[in-house]
């Protein structure tokens, strides 16, 4: 039977040294040792190594990859193809999820480089409003909920009379937690203004509020004498000149967007 050197194999099947001795390591294959202390490998070895290889694009773990070549028979073997199926799709569905959001984020900066300190009239995205966190702790979304203070406009100033968490309606569809959150009530504007402001600072000034709300009464609309604000699921550094760079290249910039709903 033809023998084959560590430096033909590993021309071979594209695999490096260290990747052959790591798996003679981990004991899935067990090359023949010459007096000189070279390597050797016959052809069942190299059947193994291409099996080793399938599996790993499979995702499989070498614990994995050494039970199925050694210790599995035909049942158990069909019984780890199912799950890994079962793992690979929860995976696929995450990747989904994790596309979707990402998605939203760059949704996010086009906000922000068309509306910061600049104003539009849009509609305000379906969220539910979450009157406590339990539900929010026990799914484990907290970080897919923003937190939301709204403000009360009137005798030319803008108070906060409340925060809650809210969750966007096509987040929950996402997740598939959509109709467990049926009898949660919806914050949904047909028009608003909005815009974005930037700030040191994550509190929002009031001083946005009115200035939106003035925007709003210049270009003959009518606001209805409430706004909702809440951060970006983003944070960004502040652009600074050469000769600062250095020293304020750290400093952090919080990205607030605000709605002010109008009579419809």
């Amino acid at each position: 039977m033809k023998k084959y050197s560590i430096g033909e194999v590993s021309s071979h099947l594209g695999l490096s040294r260290d990747t052959l001795r790591f798996y003679e390591k981990k004991g899935i294959i067990q090359p023949e040792k010459q007096k000189n202390g070279y390597r050797t490998y016959t052809y069942e070895d190299i059947k193994k190594l291409s099996s080793i290889m399938f599996y790993r694009r499979l995702n499989f773990s070498i614990e994995d990859i050494r039970h199925i070549l050694y210790k599995s028979s035909f049942p158990s073997y069909c019984s780890m193809i199912q799950e890994k199926i079962a793992e690979e799709k929860q995976q696929v569905e995450k990747h989904r999820q994790s596309i979707i959001h990402l998605t939203h984020l760059q949704k996010h900066y086009k906000n922000v480089e068309q509306c910061l300190n600049r104003y539009d009239v849009r509609p305000m995205p379906s969220y539910y409003q979450m009157p406590d966190s339990h539900f929010i702790n026990q799914k484990g979304i907290s970080d897919l909920c923003y937190i939301c203070q709204e403000y009360r406009i009137q005798n030319h100033s803008a108070d906060q009379t409340s925060e809650f968490f809210m969750i966007a309606e096509d987040t929950a569809s996402i997740m598939k937690i959509k109709q467990e959150l049926n009898s949660y009530p919806i914050l949904k504007q047909e028009r608003c203004v909005y815009t974005i402001s930037a700030s040191d600072s994550p509190v929002l000034e009031s001083q946005v509020v009115l200035n939106a709300a003035s925007w709003a009464v210049q270009n003959g609309y009518s606001p209805i004498g409430l706004a909702y604000s809440g951060h970006l699921l983003s944070c960004a550094f502040k652009d600074t000149s050469k000769e600062n760079q250095e020293q304020k290249a750290d400093t952090p910039i919080n990205y607030i967007e605000v709605y002010l709903p109008l009579q419809t």
